[in-house]
């Protein structure tokens, strides 16, 4: 079978321009860009181009395609865009540099982990907006955490 179906074909000159366009955009105003390789199965070769186009960060939900974009050559920071089960926290350390997150007993882990493996993880909190999928709810809890992380955890 010569073509199956589905199938996804893309264009790595265009894709490059369009990131290049929109990393030229948003850096005009102060924002940088990561570049979700989810949507493509986590190709090296489109996380390849969102390298090479000026994408900040190399993001994706799954630890298995960040890693294949490493194990491609790619140096950017790695993000890994939800919230780390405890049981994938040594592999967060090790793949990721950056993991949105939003549950303590979650961010002392990974903590630990960096501590044991020497490494400074970043961390994004996550606010719920409504829907009530992730994040934290309260504004207190949220601002009680950031202090937590800030005087409390010294590698995250």
């Amino acid at each position: 079978m010569e073509n199956r179906y589905p199938r996804l074909e893309v264009n790595l000159e265009h894709l490059r321009h369009n990131i290049k366009t929109v990393v030229e955009k948003c850096g005009a105003q102060g924002i940088q860009i990561a570049g979700v390789i989810k949507g493509a199965t986590g190709l090296p070769e489109v996380a390849k181009a969102y390298d090479e186009a000026g994408a900040a960060f190399i993001a994706s939900s799954r630890l298995e395609q960040l890693q294949a974009a490493k194990d491609a050559g790619i140096e950017k920071p790695m993000m890994l865009i939800r919230i780390p089960m405890l049981s994938e926290v040594k592999d967060v350390i090790k793949i990721t540099d950056i993991s949105l997150n939003s549950e303590m007993e979650v961010l002392k882990a990974l903590n630990q982990e960096a501590r044991e493996q020497g490494k400074l993880h970043k961390v994004i909190l996550m606010a719920d907006l409504g829907d009530l999928r992730e994040g934290y709810w309260d504004k207190e809890e949220l601002l009680d955490v950031c202090e937590y992380i800030e005087n409390k955890m010294i590698n995250v």
